[in-house]
Protein backbone atom coordinates (compact mmCIF):
# COMPACT_ATOMS: atom_id res chain seq x y z
CA UNK A 1 0.00 0.00 0.00
CA UNK A 2 1.71 3.42 -1.11
CA UNK A 3 1.76 5.90 1.79
CA UNK A 4 -0.68 8.89 1.88
CA UNK A 5 0.83 11.96 -0.97
CA UNK A 6 0.99 15.46 1.09
CA UNK A 7 -0.27 17.55 -1.39
CA UNK A 8 0.66 20.14 1.36
CA UNK A 9 4.62 18.92 0.39
CA UNK A 10 4.77 19.87 -3.12
CA UNK A 11 7.08 23.16 -4.00
CA UNK A 12 4.63 24.99 -5.86
CA UNK A 13 6.42 26.70 -8.26
CA UNK A 14 8.79 23.23 -9.30
CA UNK A 15 5.18 21.76 -10.11
CA UNK A 16 4.27 24.76 -11.79
CA UNK A 17 7.69 24.21 -13.78
CA UNK A 18 7.05 20.74 -14.56
CA UNK A 19 3.62 21.27 -16.28
CA UNK A 20 4.70 24.13 -18.45
CA UNK A 21 7.63 23.21 -19.91
CA UNK A 22 5.59 20.04 -21.30
CA UNK A 23 2.98 22.27 -22.72
CA UNK A 24 5.68 23.94 -24.83
CA UNK A 25 6.61 20.79 -26.26
CA UNK A 26 9.84 19.29 -26.38
CA UNK A 27 12.09 19.04 -29.42
CA UNK A 28 12.82 14.83 -30.44
CA UNK A 29 16.11 14.33 -30.70
CA UNK A 30 17.61 12.68 -34.19
CA UNK A 31 17.82 8.74 -34.52
CA UNK A 32 21.10 7.38 -33.48
CA UNK A 33 22.64 4.55 -34.86
CA UNK A 34 24.57 1.20 -34.06
CA UNK A 35 26.31 -0.93 -36.76
CA UNK A 36 28.41 -4.25 -36.22
CA UNK A 37 31.63 -4.67 -37.89
CA UNK A 38 34.08 -7.41 -36.35
CA UNK A 39 36.15 -10.00 -37.36
CA UNK A 40 33.07 -12.30 -38.41
CA UNK A 41 32.75 -9.32 -41.08
CA UNK A 42 30.13 -10.89 -43.78
CA UNK A 43 30.83 -10.41 -47.64
CA UNK A 44 28.16 -9.65 -50.01
CA UNK A 45 27.44 -13.57 -50.66
CA UNK A 46 26.99 -14.04 -46.96
CA UNK A 47 24.56 -11.29 -46.51
CA UNK A 48 22.29 -12.30 -49.17
CA UNK A 49 22.59 -15.65 -48.24
CA UNK A 50 21.44 -14.72 -44.31
CA UNK A 51 20.00 -11.26 -44.76
CA UNK A 52 16.90 -12.22 -42.44
CA UNK A 53 18.31 -14.44 -40.02
CA UNK A 54 21.05 -11.75 -39.66
CA UNK A 55 18.04 -8.77 -39.16
CA UNK A 56 16.16 -11.63 -36.92
CA UNK A 57 18.80 -11.82 -34.51
CA UNK A 58 21.11 -9.02 -34.18
CA UNK A 59 20.58 -5.77 -32.20
CA UNK A 60 21.74 -3.35 -34.59
CA UNK A 61 20.59 -0.67 -37.40
CA UNK A 62 23.34 -1.87 -39.74
CA UNK A 63 26.38 -3.59 -40.66
CA UNK A 64 29.53 -3.01 -42.05
CA UNK A 65 30.58 -5.86 -44.64
CA UNK A 66 32.79 -6.35 -47.18
CA UNK A 67 33.22 -6.88 -51.29
CA UNK A 68 35.28 -10.17 -51.69
CA UNK A 69 34.60 -11.45 -55.61
CA UNK A 70 36.98 -12.44 -58.13
CA UNK A 71 39.43 -9.80 -58.59
CA UNK A 72 38.65 -7.21 -55.85
CA UNK A 73 39.01 -7.12 -52.58
CA UNK A 74 37.79 -4.00 -50.69
CA UNK A 75 39.87 -4.54 -47.42
CA UNK A 76 43.08 -4.67 -49.57
CA UNK A 77 42.04 -1.37 -51.61
CA UNK A 78 44.24 0.95 -51.03
CA UNK A 79 47.01 -0.10 -53.89
CA UNK A 80 47.29 0.69 -58.08
CA UNK A 81 45.73 -2.52 -59.02
CA UNK A 82 42.72 -1.47 -61.14
CA UNK A 83 39.37 -2.97 -60.85
CA UNK A 84 37.01 -3.89 -63.55
CA UNK A 85 32.96 -2.67 -63.01
CA UNK A 86 32.08 -5.80 -64.22
CA UNK A 87 33.86 -7.82 -61.60
CA UNK A 88 31.74 -5.65 -58.84
CA UNK A 89 28.28 -7.08 -60.55
CA UNK A 90 28.10 -10.09 -58.55
CA UNK A 91 28.39 -8.18 -55.41
CA UNK A 92 25.88 -5.55 -56.88
CA UNK A 93 23.50 -8.41 -57.30
CA UNK A 94 23.88 -10.11 -53.91
CA UNK A 95 23.02 -6.62 -52.26
CA UNK A 96 20.35 -6.40 -54.37
CA UNK A 97 18.51 -10.18 -53.09
CA UNK A 98 18.44 -8.56 -49.85
CA UNK A 99 15.29 -6.53 -48.67
CA UNK A 100 16.53 -5.24 -45.43
CA UNK A 101 14.38 -3.25 -42.84
CA UNK A 102 15.34 -2.84 -40.14
CA UNK A 103 19.01 -3.01 -41.69
CA UNK A 104 18.88 0.71 -42.37
CA UNK A 105 22.13 1.94 -42.14
CA UNK A 106 25.05 -0.53 -44.44
CA UNK A 107 28.56 0.12 -45.38
CA UNK A 108 31.20 -1.30 -47.79
CA UNK A 109 34.30 -1.59 -45.44
CA UNK A 110 36.76 0.27 -47.60
CA UNK A 111 40.76 -0.64 -46.04
CA UNK A 112 43.40 1.73 -46.54
CA UNK A 113 45.83 -1.88 -47.31
CA UNK A 114 48.38 -2.45 -48.70
CA UNK A 115 48.99 1.71 -48.25
CA UNK A 116 51.25 0.98 -50.81
CA UNK A 117 50.46 4.40 -53.16
CA UNK A 118 53.15 6.94 -54.16
CA UNK A 119 51.61 10.18 -53.15
CA UNK A 120 53.49 12.10 -55.94
CA UNK A 121 52.44 9.26 -58.37
CA UNK A 122 49.24 10.59 -60.32
CA UNK A 123 49.16 7.73 -62.19
CA UNK A 124 48.99 5.37 -58.89
CA UNK A 125 46.03 8.04 -57.62
CA UNK A 126 44.06 7.35 -60.87
CA UNK A 127 43.63 4.34 -60.48
CA UNK A 128 42.90 4.47 -56.43
CA UNK A 129 40.29 7.38 -57.94
CA UNK A 130 38.48 4.74 -60.44
CA UNK A 131 38.17 2.02 -57.84
CA UNK A 132 36.41 4.83 -55.54
CA UNK A 133 34.15 5.76 -57.94
CA UNK A 134 33.29 1.58 -58.16
CA UNK A 135 32.75 0.91 -54.77
CA UNK A 136 30.69 4.42 -54.88
CA UNK A 137 28.47 2.87 -57.50
CA UNK A 138 28.15 -0.30 -56.10
CA UNK A 139 27.48 1.28 -52.41
CA UNK A 140 24.67 3.36 -54.17
CA UNK A 141 23.25 1.15 -56.36
CA UNK A 142 23.68 -1.47 -53.39
CA UNK A 143 21.13 0.79 -51.21
CA UNK A 144 23.84 1.14 -48.75
CA UNK A 145 24.06 3.82 -46.71
CA UNK A 146 27.87 4.99 -47.83
CA UNK A 147 31.16 3.71 -47.13
CA UNK A 148 33.80 2.50 -43.95
CA UNK A 149 36.87 4.35 -44.48
CA UNK A 150 39.15 2.26 -41.91
CA UNK A 151 42.49 4.27 -42.08
CA UNK A 152 44.99 1.94 -40.49
CA UNK A 153 47.98 0.92 -41.37
CA UNK A 154 47.83 -2.76 -41.54
CA UNK A 155 50.34 -2.91 -44.49
CA UNK A 156 52.41 0.46 -45.21
CA UNK A 157 52.03 3.43 -43.29
CA UNK A 158 50.34 5.37 -46.17
CA UNK A 159 49.94 8.74 -43.59
CA UNK A 160 53.08 9.03 -42.52
CA UNK A 161 55.49 11.21 -43.46
CA UNK A 162 58.39 9.60 -45.10
CA UNK A 163 61.84 12.81 -45.46
CA UNK A 164 63.38 9.92 -47.38
CA UNK A 165 61.49 10.65 -50.49
CA UNK A 166 63.50 14.01 -50.32
CA UNK A 167 60.28 15.85 -49.71
CA UNK A 168 59.47 18.42 -47.60
CA UNK A 169 56.82 17.81 -44.89
CA UNK A 170 54.88 21.04 -46.43
CA UNK A 171 55.32 19.31 -50.06
CA UNK A 172 54.35 16.11 -49.02
CA UNK A 173 50.93 17.60 -46.93
CA UNK A 174 50.13 19.57 -50.03
CA UNK A 175 50.41 16.41 -51.80
CA UNK A 176 48.20 14.59 -49.45
CA UNK A 177 45.43 17.54 -49.50
CA UNK A 178 45.61 17.14 -53.25
CA UNK A 179 44.41 13.03 -53.09
CA UNK A 180 42.14 13.73 -50.71
CA UNK A 181 40.02 15.83 -52.98
CA UNK A 182 40.69 13.86 -55.47
CA UNK A 183 39.30 10.57 -53.32
CA UNK A 184 36.30 13.14 -52.44
CA UNK A 185 35.61 13.89 -55.81
CA UNK A 186 35.59 10.41 -57.10
CA UNK A 187 33.12 8.90 -54.16
CA UNK A 188 30.92 12.40 -55.35
CA UNK A 189 31.32 11.65 -59.05
CA UNK A 190 29.14 8.22 -57.96
CA UNK A 191 27.57 8.69 -54.77
CA UNK A 192 26.97 13.05 -53.68
CA UNK A 193 25.16 12.06 -50.85
CA UNK A 194 27.01 9.35 -48.97
CA UNK A 195 28.11 9.02 -45.35
CA UNK A 196 32.00 8.44 -45.53
CA UNK A 197 31.78 6.33 -41.63
CA UNK A 198 35.99 6.51 -40.80
CA UNK A 199 37.10 3.99 -38.20
CA UNK A 200 38.76 7.35 -37.25
CA UNK A 201 39.92 11.21 -38.65
CA UNK A 202 41.52 14.01 -36.31
CA UNK A 203 40.08 12.08 -33.38
CA UNK A 204 43.38 9.98 -33.77
CA UNK A 205 45.50 13.32 -33.44
CA UNK A 206 44.12 15.14 -30.73
CA UNK A 207 47.59 15.46 -28.82
CA UNK A 208 48.91 17.50 -31.65
CA UNK A 209 46.00 19.54 -32.43
CA UNK A 210 46.44 20.92 -27.91
CA UNK A 211 50.26 22.27 -29.09
CA UNK A 212 50.28 25.58 -30.01
CA UNK A 213 52.35 24.11 -33.41
CA UNK A 214 51.33 20.49 -33.77
CA UNK A 215 53.46 20.48 -37.31
CA UNK A 216 56.21 18.91 -35.35
CA UNK A 217 54.22 16.53 -33.95
CA UNK A 218 52.75 15.24 -37.47
CA UNK A 219 56.08 14.80 -38.74
CA UNK A 220 56.69 12.51 -36.32
CA UNK A 221 53.54 10.35 -36.25
CA UNK A 222 52.50 7.23 -38.12
CA UNK A 223 49.57 9.69 -39.18
CA UNK A 224 50.71 12.75 -40.13
CA UNK A 225 49.48 13.52 -43.29
CA UNK A 226 45.80 12.51 -42.56
CA UNK A 227 44.83 15.45 -41.44
CA UNK A 228 45.77 17.18 -44.89
CA UNK A 229 44.35 14.00 -46.49
CA UNK A 230 41.31 15.21 -44.47
CA UNK A 231 41.59 18.50 -45.68
CA UNK A 232 41.43 17.76 -49.32
CA UNK A 233 38.30 15.71 -48.77
CA UNK A 234 36.70 18.57 -47.25
CA UNK A 235 37.38 21.15 -49.91
CA UNK A 236 36.07 18.80 -52.66
CA UNK A 237 32.96 16.96 -50.69
CA UNK A 238 29.58 18.25 -51.81
CA UNK A 239 27.84 20.05 -49.28
CA UNK A 240 25.22 17.01 -49.10
CA UNK A 241 27.84 14.59 -47.98
CA UNK A 242 28.92 13.57 -44.64
CA UNK A 243 31.94 12.37 -42.91
CA UNK A 244 31.96 10.85 -39.84
CA UNK A 245 35.17 11.04 -37.23
CA UNK A 246 34.68 7.48 -35.43
CA UNK A 247 37.07 7.83 -32.55
CA UNK A 248 38.69 4.57 -32.31
CA UNK A 249 40.00 6.03 -29.39
CA UNK A 250 37.01 5.34 -27.57
CA UNK A 251 37.10 1.82 -27.16
CA UNK A 252 38.58 2.04 -23.28
CA UNK A 253 35.90 5.20 -22.31
CA UNK A 254 33.43 4.32 -18.94
CA UNK A 255 31.49 6.89 -18.36
CA UNK A 256 29.35 9.46 -19.77
CA UNK A 257 32.09 12.11 -18.78
CA UNK A 258 34.75 10.42 -20.95
CA UNK A 259 32.03 10.49 -24.14
CA UNK A 260 31.22 14.35 -23.60
CA UNK A 261 34.89 15.03 -23.03
CA UNK A 262 36.11 13.20 -26.57
CA UNK A 263 33.09 15.00 -27.97
CA UNK A 264 34.12 18.02 -27.14
CA UNK A 265 37.20 17.88 -27.95
CA UNK A 266 36.58 16.44 -31.95
CA UNK A 267 33.80 19.21 -32.28
CA UNK A 268 34.32 22.23 -30.50
CA UNK A 269 35.41 25.55 -32.65
CA UNK A 270 38.41 25.54 -30.65
CA UNK A 271 38.99 22.30 -29.83
CA UNK A 272 41.99 20.28 -30.91
CA UNK A 273 40.56 18.14 -33.69
CA UNK A 274 39.15 21.79 -35.65
CA UNK A 275 42.60 23.08 -34.86
CA UNK A 276 44.23 20.61 -37.19
CA UNK A 277 41.76 21.60 -39.71
CA UNK A 278 43.10 24.44 -42.32
CA UNK A 279 41.02 27.74 -41.84
CA UNK A 280 39.32 27.95 -44.76
CA UNK A 281 37.96 24.50 -44.44
CA UNK A 282 36.49 25.07 -40.69
CA UNK A 283 32.95 25.91 -41.99
CA UNK A 284 32.73 22.95 -44.26
CA UNK A 285 34.13 21.30 -41.13
CA UNK A 286 31.54 22.26 -38.64
CA UNK A 287 28.91 21.73 -41.14
CA UNK A 288 29.96 18.38 -42.67
CA UNK A 289 31.81 16.26 -40.11
CA UNK A 290 30.06 14.31 -37.24
CA UNK A 291 31.34 12.81 -33.78
CA UNK A 292 31.20 9.10 -33.53
CA UNK A 293 32.60 6.74 -31.45
CA UNK A 294 33.69 3.20 -31.67
CA UNK A 295 33.06 0.56 -29.01
CA UNK A 296 34.89 -2.41 -28.36
CA UNK A 297 32.86 -5.18 -27.20
CA UNK A 298 35.84 -7.38 -26.41
CA UNK A 299 36.42 -5.00 -23.28
CA UNK A 300 33.54 -6.38 -21.22
CA UNK A 301 34.41 -10.41 -22.19
CA UNK A 302 38.44 -10.01 -21.33
CA UNK A 303 39.90 -10.82 -17.93
CA UNK A 304 40.54 -8.70 -15.60
CA UNK A 305 44.24 -7.84 -16.18
CA UNK A 306 43.85 -7.67 -19.73
CA UNK A 307 44.99 -3.97 -21.09
CA UNK A 308 41.69 -3.85 -22.97
CA UNK A 309 39.35 -4.66 -19.79
CA UNK A 310 36.11 -2.85 -18.31
CA UNK A 311 34.93 -4.66 -15.13
CA UNK A 312 31.82 -3.87 -13.35
CA UNK A 313 30.60 -0.75 -10.92
CA UNK A 314 27.62 -1.81 -9.27
CA UNK A 315 25.74 -4.90 -11.02
CA UNK A 316 27.15 -6.83 -13.72
CA UNK A 317 29.77 -6.16 -16.14
CA UNK A 318 26.86 -6.53 -19.30
CA UNK A 319 25.11 -3.86 -17.24
CA UNK A 320 28.06 -1.54 -17.60
CA UNK A 321 28.27 -2.44 -21.03
CA UNK A 322 24.65 -1.10 -21.36
CA UNK A 323 25.56 1.87 -19.53
CA UNK A 324 28.55 2.84 -21.84
CA UNK A 325 26.99 2.00 -25.09
CA UNK A 326 23.86 4.21 -24.09
CA UNK A 327 26.03 6.93 -23.18
CA UNK A 328 28.09 6.25 -26.85
CA UNK A 329 24.91 6.55 -28.46
CA UNK A 330 23.56 9.54 -26.32
CA UNK A 331 26.80 11.70 -27.07
CA UNK A 332 27.47 10.41 -30.78
CA UNK A 333 25.63 12.91 -33.62
CA UNK A 334 24.40 9.96 -35.43
CA UNK A 335 26.85 6.49 -35.69
CA UNK A 336 28.40 4.04 -32.81
CA UNK A 337 30.19 1.61 -34.53
CA UNK A 338 29.92 -1.53 -32.35
CA UNK A 339 33.18 -3.90 -32.85
CA UNK A 340 34.12 -7.09 -31.14
CA UNK A 341 37.36 -9.88 -32.20
CA UNK A 342 36.59 -12.46 -30.18
CA UNK A 343 32.96 -14.01 -30.69
CA UNK A 344 30.83 -13.21 -33.67
CA UNK A 345 27.33 -12.81 -33.98
CA UNK A 346 26.58 -14.66 -37.54
CA UNK A 347 26.24 -18.56 -36.91
CA UNK A 348 27.84 -19.80 -40.43
CA UNK A 349 30.75 -17.29 -40.34
CA UNK A 350 32.36 -19.18 -37.39
CA UNK A 351 33.40 -22.35 -39.37
CA UNK A 352 35.83 -19.42 -41.27
CA UNK A 353 39.69 -20.85 -41.64
CA UNK A 354 40.78 -17.38 -41.48
CA UNK A 355 38.49 -16.86 -37.99
CA UNK A 356 39.32 -20.11 -36.13
CA UNK A 357 42.92 -18.91 -36.62
CA UNK A 358 42.48 -15.56 -35.51
CA UNK A 359 40.90 -17.40 -31.73
CA UNK A 360 43.03 -20.24 -32.20
CA UNK A 361 45.20 -19.26 -29.25
CA UNK A 362 42.26 -18.01 -26.84
CA UNK A 363 40.56 -20.88 -25.43
CA UNK A 364 36.67 -20.51 -25.49
CA UNK A 365 36.47 -17.75 -27.73
CA UNK A 366 35.32 -18.23 -31.28
CA UNK A 367 31.42 -18.40 -29.91
CA UNK A 368 28.31 -16.89 -30.73
CA UNK A 369 28.40 -13.45 -28.64
CA UNK A 370 25.11 -14.21 -27.46
CA UNK A 371 26.78 -17.47 -25.73
CA UNK A 372 29.57 -15.93 -24.65
CA UNK A 373 27.49 -13.09 -22.75
CA UNK A 374 23.98 -14.37 -22.35
CA UNK A 375 21.88 -10.92 -22.66
CA UNK A 376 24.22 -8.75 -24.66
CA UNK A 377 21.81 -8.58 -27.62
CA UNK A 378 18.96 -7.87 -25.22
CA UNK A 379 21.38 -4.95 -23.35
CA UNK A 380 22.48 -3.64 -26.93
CA UNK A 381 18.89 -3.03 -27.88
CA UNK A 382 18.38 -1.19 -24.83
CA UNK A 383 21.14 0.85 -25.21
CA UNK A 384 20.58 1.59 -28.81
CA UNK A 385 16.67 2.50 -28.17
CA UNK A 386 15.85 2.20 -25.17
CA UNK A 387 11.82 2.88 -25.70
CA UNK A 388 11.37 0.35 -28.41
CA UNK A 389 13.13 -2.70 -26.79
CA UNK A 390 11.13 -2.15 -23.71
CA UNK A 391 8.44 -1.85 -25.72
CA UNK A 392 9.15 -5.48 -27.19
CA UNK A 393 10.32 -7.23 -23.83
CA UNK A 394 6.97 -5.91 -22.05
CA UNK A 395 4.89 -7.39 -24.78
CA UNK A 396 6.39 -10.81 -25.00
CA UNK A 397 6.35 -10.64 -20.82
CA UNK A 398 2.28 -9.62 -21.28
CA UNK A 399 2.42 -12.84 -23.79
CA UNK A 400 3.69 -14.93 -21.74
CA UNK A 401 1.69 -13.77 -18.29
CA UNK A 402 5.07 -12.61 -16.49
CA UNK A 403 3.93 -8.87 -16.52
CA UNK A 404 3.54 -7.36 -13.08
CA UNK A 405 1.82 -3.74 -13.18
CA UNK A 406 3.57 -2.04 -9.74
CA UNK A 407 0.97 1.08 -10.30
CA UNK A 408 -2.08 0.86 -7.08
CA UNK A 409 -5.94 1.25 -9.19
CA UNK A 410 -4.38 1.40 -12.45
CA UNK A 411 -7.91 1.52 -13.95
CA UNK A 412 -9.39 3.77 -11.49
CA UNK A 413 -11.94 1.35 -10.98
CA UNK A 414 -11.32 1.64 -7.06
CA UNK A 415 -12.15 3.75 -4.25
CA UNK A 416 -15.59 5.56 -2.89
CA UNK A 417 -13.87 8.53 -2.64
CA UNK A 418 -14.03 12.03 -5.35
CA UNK A 419 -10.83 10.96 -6.15
CA UNK A 420 -9.78 7.20 -7.47
CA UNK A 421 -8.16 5.19 -4.77
CA UNK A 422 -4.22 5.04 -4.65
CA UNK A 423 -4.24 8.62 -6.13
CA UNK A 424 -4.09 12.47 -4.65
CA UNK A 425 -4.36 15.52 -6.33
CA UNK A 426 -2.20 18.96 -6.68
CA UNK A 427 -3.21 22.40 -8.31
CA UNK A 428 -1.53 25.71 -8.59
CA UNK A 429 -3.25 28.77 -6.31
CA UNK A 430 -4.83 30.08 -9.18
CA UNK A 431 -5.74 27.16 -10.63
CA UNK A 432 -9.88 26.09 -9.35
CA UNK A 433 -10.89 23.51 -11.66
CA UNK A 434 -12.12 19.77 -10.17
CA UNK A 435 -10.17 16.57 -10.16
CA UNK A 436 -12.28 13.26 -9.76
CA UNK A 437 -13.10 9.32 -10.39
CA UNK A 438 -15.37 9.51 -13.62
CA UNK A 439 -17.02 5.68 -13.50
CA UNK A 440 -19.05 6.40 -16.88
CA UNK A 441 -16.06 6.94 -18.70
CA UNK A 442 -12.71 5.05 -19.79
CA UNK A 443 -10.22 3.13 -22.29
CA UNK A 444 -10.29 -0.07 -21.42
CA UNK A 445 -13.15 -0.41 -18.72
CA UNK A 446 -16.02 2.35 -17.52
CA UNK A 447 -14.02 4.35 -15.13
CA UNK A 448 -10.78 6.94 -15.45
CA UNK A 449 -9.32 9.73 -13.56
CA UNK A 450 -10.72 13.19 -14.77
CA UNK A 451 -9.38 16.79 -14.63
CA UNK A 452 -11.86 19.65 -15.66
CA UNK A 453 -10.87 23.75 -16.06
CA UNK A 454 -7.56 22.51 -14.40
CA UNK A 455 -5.17 25.74 -15.21
CA UNK A 456 -2.28 23.91 -14.05
CA UNK A 457 -2.43 20.88 -11.89
CA UNK A 458 -1.58 16.78 -11.87
CA UNK A 459 -3.09 13.47 -10.44
CA UNK A 460 -0.23 12.16 -8.36
CA UNK A 461 1.20 8.31 -7.17
CA UNK A 462 4.38 7.60 -5.86
CA UNK A 463 6.64 4.15 -5.51
CA UNK A 464 9.25 3.07 -3.27
CA UNK A 465 12.44 2.26 -5.60
CA UNK A 466 15.79 2.34 -5.15
CA UNK A 467 19.22 3.35 -6.92
CA UNK A 468 19.61 1.63 -9.97
CA UNK A 469 16.78 0.05 -10.76
CA UNK A 470 14.76 0.55 -14.30
CA UNK A 471 11.40 1.09 -14.81
CA UNK A 472 8.42 1.14 -17.72
CA UNK A 473 5.87 3.98 -17.62
CA UNK A 474 3.03 4.64 -19.56
CA UNK A 475 -0.57 6.07 -19.54
CA UNK A 476 -3.58 6.72 -21.59
CA UNK A 477 -4.99 10.24 -22.33
CA UNK A 478 -8.81 11.62 -23.73
CA UNK A 479 -9.22 15.24 -24.33
CA UNK A 480 -11.76 17.65 -24.78
CA UNK A 481 -11.76 20.50 -25.15
CA UNK A 482 -8.39 23.48 -24.40
CA UNK A 483 -5.65 22.14 -22.24
CA UNK A 484 -2.56 20.20 -22.32
CA UNK A 485 -1.69 16.55 -20.88
CA UNK A 486 1.45 15.16 -20.21
CA UNK A 487 2.88 12.54 -17.85
CA UNK A 488 5.88 13.11 -15.94
CA UNK A 489 8.05 11.46 -13.45
CA UNK A 490 10.07 13.03 -10.60
CA UNK A 491 11.95 11.55 -7.53
CA UNK A 492 11.90 12.28 -3.83
CA UNK A 493 14.13 11.34 -0.74
CA UNK A 494 12.37 8.90 1.56
CA UNK A 495 11.70 11.90 3.67
CA UNK A 496 9.35 13.15 0.34
CA UNK A 497 11.77 15.86 -0.42
CA UNK A 498 12.23 16.65 -4.00
CA UNK A 499 15.17 15.96 -5.28
CA UNK A 500 17.62 15.44 -8.83
CA UNK A 501 15.22 17.93 -10.48
CA UNK A 502 17.41 17.94 -13.75
CA UNK A 503 16.89 13.71 -13.86
CA UNK A 504 12.99 14.24 -14.40
CA UNK A 505 11.72 12.61 -17.14
CA UNK A 506 8.51 13.90 -19.66
CA UNK A 507 6.60 11.49 -21.20
CA UNK A 508 4.59 12.86 -24.07
CA UNK A 509 1.16 11.11 -25.11
CA UNK A 510 0.71 10.86 -28.84
CA UNK A 511 -2.49 9.68 -30.89
CA UNK A 512 -2.64 6.05 -30.55
CA UNK A 513 -6.21 4.21 -30.15
CA UNK A 514 -8.78 6.34 -31.77
CA UNK A 515 -9.59 9.77 -30.33
CA UNK A 516 -7.40 7.89 -26.75
CA UNK A 517 -3.92 8.96 -27.04
CA UNK A 518 -1.00 7.07 -25.15
CA UNK A 519 2.32 7.72 -23.60
CA UNK A 520 5.52 5.27 -22.86
CA UNK A 521 8.78 6.29 -21.27
CA UNK A 522 11.80 3.96 -19.58
CA UNK A 523 13.36 5.47 -16.38
CA UNK A 524 16.18 4.77 -14.12
CA UNK A 525 16.45 5.64 -10.60
CA UNK A 526 19.13 7.76 -10.38
CA UNK A 527 21.58 7.82 -6.78
CA UNK A 528 19.91 9.67 -4.26
CA UNK A 529 16.17 9.14 -5.07
CA UNK A 530 14.34 6.96 -2.99
CA UNK A 531 10.58 7.61 -4.28
CA UNK A 532 9.46 7.66 -7.76
CA UNK A 533 6.38 9.91 -8.52
CA UNK A 534 4.46 9.57 -11.19
CA UNK A 535 2.73 12.70 -12.14
CA UNK A 536 -0.40 13.30 -14.84
CA UNK A 537 -0.58 16.45 -15.47
CA UNK A 538 -2.85 18.94 -17.42
CA UNK A 539 -2.41 22.63 -18.06
CA UNK A 540 -4.46 25.28 -19.63
CA UNK A 541 -8.07 24.57 -19.47
CA UNK A 542 -10.20 27.51 -19.06
CA UNK A 543 -13.92 26.60 -18.51
CA UNK A 544 -16.02 24.01 -17.60
CA UNK A 545 -16.23 22.48 -21.28
CA UNK A 546 -12.56 21.54 -21.10
CA UNK A 547 -11.74 18.40 -19.74
CA UNK A 548 -9.40 15.30 -19.47
CA UNK A 549 -9.41 11.79 -18.30
CA UNK A 550 -6.01 9.47 -17.95
CA UNK A 551 -6.55 5.80 -17.56
CA UNK A 552 -4.61 2.65 -17.72
CA UNK A 553 -1.43 3.98 -15.89
CA UNK A 554 1.34 1.13 -16.00
CA UNK A 555 4.25 1.36 -13.67
CA UNK A 556 7.12 -2.35 -14.51
CA UNK A 557 10.41 -3.14 -13.41
CA UNK A 558 12.69 -4.31 -16.18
Amino acid sequence: MQRAWLVSRVPVVLLVAVCVSLAAGETPEPRKKLVELGWDIPSTRYLRDNWQTMEQGAPFDGVIFMVRVQGANSEAFWDNKPWKKEWLEEALGDLKACRFSRFTDNFVRVNVTPGSLDWFSDADWAVLAEKTRLVAWLAREGGCKGICLDPESYGSRQFRYDPEKKRSFTEGSAMASKRGAQFAQALAGEFPKATVLSLWLNSILLRAGELDDPRAALEADAYGLLPAFIDGMLSAAPPEMTLVDGCENAYRFDGETAYLEAYNRMRSHTGPAMRLVAPENRARYRAQVQAGFGFYLDCYLNLEGNPWYIGAKSGSRLERLQQNLAAARNVTDQYVWVYGEQCCWWQLSRPSDWFKNAVKNTPGKGRLWEEAMPGIARAIRRAGDLTAAVRAELAERKAQGGLKNLVENPGFEEGDGPLPKGFSAWQADDSKGTFSADRATGHNSRASAKAVNVKNGCFIQKHNVKAGETYAVEADCLRKGAGTCSMRVRWQKANGQWTLEEKDKAVAFVPADGTWEHAFGVVTVPEGAEILVILLCVVNQSSNDDACWFDDVGLYGL
